[in-house]
């Protein structure tokens, strides 16, 4: 297309359609990314909460790549205890996300890496996302609260945020015009000025002169009488014999004598230079070399002894290079090679980035080392992909139940009521130390179901209540779920939250409440309908899974009106794939979907992970199984556990405990407890193992629930003993 033009409005016949990303380009081309200010003082002012891990962000409005921001009340936002014997320094930045799951602007707090000299975290600013630093600040070691005098404003620093500006620059023509005139007319006056001065210098100058001279002569009358003829002229004698002296012994230490032939061999030089009699500190000679050195070099001048040649470091030179000019200057014994700067190192091709040239030696050279930059695409046949522990926490009273995380990558897991204290919702920050804790104030305290979404968390208990919470984990409302209990519970990104609800034991449905706990709308179910779980999807609405309400099936509820209605419900083949075990909804909005499998010709035929779309049809399946998926030695008999979770890049990771076999070399099995957690990646299921597996004759080890938090690139889990485990990815150049 030649000629674009934009904003009109549509007309019959001729519809006119323009994009949100259409406004950010015309808005993005006139004005800087930055902070939009009053009386030329910037917004979004950071200042630490005292006494407390707090900073809050006060009301302002920024740009981001057309992209408009506005905070209109003062946000609190919650920095991670540092370590005990480290600092660490952290950013508040404003983060634009054009990625589909996303489409925000929000403030974060950008933790950094604990150090002994710690750094701030670098802005990531990439084709979907673009950071502004509004500040940055220094968390002393083993402290529990922010120092507000290690707090540093970076507002106006143009490279990391600065104020919006405009992108139109103004003609400068007249401008110049002008300044050349004025600039002309200064010039001489300039001039005039220093001749003037120059003509006043040569005045004082010959005034000077004259009083020296006069001066002069005037102590040569009143000595010339002292001296009588004989001792004047040895005088005169002796200074001229000491001036030749001095010059002598200049040109001879100071000047650098060339050498046009030098003789010997490559190793062991010989010279004849004319006037030298001896090595004396400070003589310098140049001479070209006939042929490459193989070994440490000497130089011997008119036959006065072999002299090492040294570099500046004083190790041996070695390495001359045939027509190559050398100069060496004597001191101490050891010729020193001038202009060199000491030892080259061992680097070879291999070890340098390809096309980057080094020195070496044997001269220049080119680095072949392929180096993958930061936001560079890096081939997966060319990276390794693992988990490591990073830390593992004791349970609270005893095991935990599902739990959820926040965009922040603190995690709120809910525990089993063993006394009316204990029962409680805690939340951890991604560093492992609890920050807050919720106790239930009914009679009951154990939590049956968490989840997080937006700024809300949504817990249900078996007091028959769902209690919603914001971050902080401060109550907002306490909602019955009816005449029994409900153990499930979904919170969208709007912070939408989702629950089963029984009038009697028969009649069910799925009520959605708003942020404020008021009940905005309700999927009515059927009765005796028998719930597995519920999902918030991308798109905020309701997905639920059931294992036999009369069928096992995938069911989405839309809430375009207060009465829900379905939009689609997929069977799930369970001859196939056995018994469900958890469900959990994609970044893309796909449905990953976890099963036991069946016996197929006498032996398990799985666990499955299946993969459905976000209309429900299914798209993919892969079988963990005897027969087409063992790990080394391992082959799945059957499973007592199957976990999975988003991988942020819309596959799954996914933990198996299970009973497996293992072949020895005379064909007998042992048969093991054991967990094993891997990855299936989106572009080809293809199942990969990630690190993290044990075994043992009995389930000492297993996974129970798992979430992934896309921010920091960690997993977290509660094990079979009810202990929470964060795992970091690590990638390894293969």
């Amino acid at each position: 297309m030649a000629e674009i033009f934009k904003f009109f409005n549509s007309a019959p016949g001729d519809e006119r359609w323009h994009y949100a990303s259409d406004f950010a380009d015309y808005f993005g081309n006139v004005l800087s990314s930055g902070l939009l200010h009053k009386n030329g003082t910037p917004n979004l002012q950071v200042k630490v909460n005292a006494g407390t891990m707090q900073m809050y962000v006060e009301a302002g409005e920024a740009l981001i790549q057309g992209y408009q921001y506005q905070n209109t009340t003062p946000l609190f936002l919650t920095h991670g205890l540092p370590e005990s014997n480290l600092d660490r320094i952290d950013r508040i930045v404003l983060r634009l996300d054009k990625r589909n799951n996303a489409r925000f602007i929000r403030l974060f707090v950008k933790e950094g890496v604990s150090a002994t000299n710690p750094v701030p975290p670098v802005l990531q600013r990439d084709q979907y996302v673009f950071e502004l630093s509004l500040a940055q600040i220094r968390l002393t070691k083993n402290t529990s609260s922010l120092e507000p005098l290690k707090l540093i404003d970076e507002r106006m620093k143009e490279d990391l945020c600065g104020i919006v500006y405009s992108l139109i620059s103004v003609p400068t023509s007249v401008f110049q015009q002008q300044w050349d005139y004025w600039f002309n007319l200064k010039k001489q006056t300039l001039e005039d000025d220093m001749e003037a001065w120059q003509l006043q210098q040569k005045n004082d100058f010959e005034t000077w002169q004259a009083i020296q001279k006069q001066e002069y002569l005037t102590w040569i009358e009143s000595i010339k009488d002292i001296l009588d003829e004989n001792v004047a002229a040895n005088l005169a004698s002796r200074m001229a014999e000491l001036e030749q002296g001095l010059a002598n012994h200049i040109a001879e230490v100071s000047h650098i004598i060339w050498i046009e032939t030098v003789g010997g061999s490559a190793n062991a030089l010989t010279a004849t230079v004319s006037g030298i009699t001896s090595y004396k500190n400070g003589l310098a000679v140049s001479f070209p070399a006939t042929s490459n050195s193989t070994a440490a070099m000497t130089l011997n001048i008119n036959g006065l002894g072999a002299i090492p040649i040294k570099k500046a470091n004083g190790t041996a030179f070695s390495n001359a290079m045939a027509n190559g000019v050398y100069t060496v200057r004597y001191r101490a014994g050891a010729f020193t090679l001038q202009g060199e700067g000491g030892e080259y190192g061992n680097a070879k091709e291999g070890d340098v980035v390809k096309g980057v040239t080094f020195g070496t030696e044997q001269g220049i050279k080119t680095g072949t080392l392929v180096a993958y930059k930061a936001g560079s695409a890096i081939p997966s046949n060319k990276v390794k992909e693992k988990f490591s522990e990073k830390w593992m926490k004791a349970p609270i009273n005893s095991q935990g139940k599902p739990f959820g995380i926040d965009r922040f990558g603190n995690i709120y897991v809910g525990y089993n009521y063993t006394s009316q204290t204990d029962g409680r919702l805690v939340k951890y920050n991604k560093s492992g130390q609890i920050v807050k804790s919720f106790t239930p104030s009914g009679q009951y305290g154990t939590i049956m179901g968490v989840d997080v979404g937006g700024d809300r968390v949504a817990a249900v208990c078996d007091d028959r209540n769902m209690y919603l919470l914001d971050l902080d984990l401060n109550l907002i409302k306490t909602i019955p779920s009816g005449t029994y209990f409900s153990t499930h519970v979904a919170v969208d990104s709007l912070g939408n939250s989702y629950t089963q609800y029984s009038d009697t034991f028969e009649v069910r449905s799925v009520r959605k409440f708003g942020k404020d706990g008021l009940q905005i709308g309700i999927a009515q179910l059927t009765n005796n309908f028998n719930m597995m779980q519920l999902m918030a999807t991308p798109d905020n609405q309701l997905v639920v899974l059931t294992p036999s309400s009369p069928v096992a099936s995938l069911i989405k509820f839309t809430f375009s009106s207060y009465y829900a209605t379905k939009t689609w419900e997929t069977a799930i083949e369970t001859v196939q794939y056995g018994q469900l075990y958890q469900a959990r909804v994609l970044n893309n909005g796909h449905i990953a979907l976890a099963t036991a499998g069946n016996w197929i010709n006498q032996r398990r035929d799985g666990p499955w992970v299946v993969n459905y779309d976000a209309n429900g049809v299914k798209v993919s399946s892969v079988s963990l199984g005897y027969s087409n998926q063992p790990y080394e030695n391992y082959s799945y008999k059957w499973s007592s556990r199957f976990n999975l979770c988003p991988d942020g890049e819309n596959g799954v990771i996914t933990s198996v405990g299970a009973i497996a076999y293992f072949n020895l070399s005379d064909d007998t099995k042992i048969s093991f407890a054991t967990e094993i957690v891997r990855r299936l990646r989106a572009n080809t299921y293809s199942l990969e193992h990630v690190g993290v597996a044990t075994s043992g004759e009995s389930n000492i080890f297993g996974v129970s629930w798992m979430n992934y938090s896309l921010e920091d690139d960690l997993i977290y889990y509660h094990d079979t003993a009810g202990r929470v485990r964060c795992f970091k990815k690590e990638y390894t150049l293969i």
